[in-house]
């Protein structure tokens, strides 16, 4: 079940764009809802961390999908359900079109989307934008 959906245009070149998706640290300078985030290893598929958010629990996710330069999924396990929160970017004549979609799978997944699909569908526009002007403007 998809919780949240946004795309956006920016004329940010993609592999700016991806800089900032590898640097799992450095989610927080982008998405004001991080208070840290850490992944142990390589940026790539089977890879684990943990993401605190400003507001909640201590989160651990996986890695599960990585298409250098063009996408990425990550699993988080939930009480009786899965997040599940795919990234992905294409070119454009503008630039680069992102899309970040967060869907809920599980028993629970209804409980899970009913909780947590505002605070996402709110969060995601801002942090989308944000990660977007750092793109366009890498050296700043």
């Amino acid at each position: 079940m998809i919780i949240a959906r946004h795309t956006l245009e920016t004329t940010a070149l993609p592999e700016n764009i991806w800089s900032l998706w590898a640097d799992v640290q450095g989610y927080k300078a982008w998405d004001e809802g991080v208070e840290w985030a850490t992944l142990n290893g390589d940026f790539k598929v089977g890879a684990n961390g943990q993401l605190k958010p400003r507001e909640g629990r201590l989160t651990s996710f996986t890695l599960t999908e990585v298409a250098e330069g063009r996408s990425f999924s990550v699993l988080a396990p939930l009480p009786f359900a899965r997040l599940l929160m795919r990234h992905s970017m294409e070119p454009t004549d503008l630039g680069t079109r992102l899309t970040h979609c967060i869907e809920v799978e599980g028993p629970l997944a209804w409980l899970w989307g009913r909780v947590a699909a505002p605070a996402f569908r709110a969060s995601l526009p801002p942090a989308m934008r944000k990660l977007a002007r750092l793109a366009e403007r890498p050296d700043s």
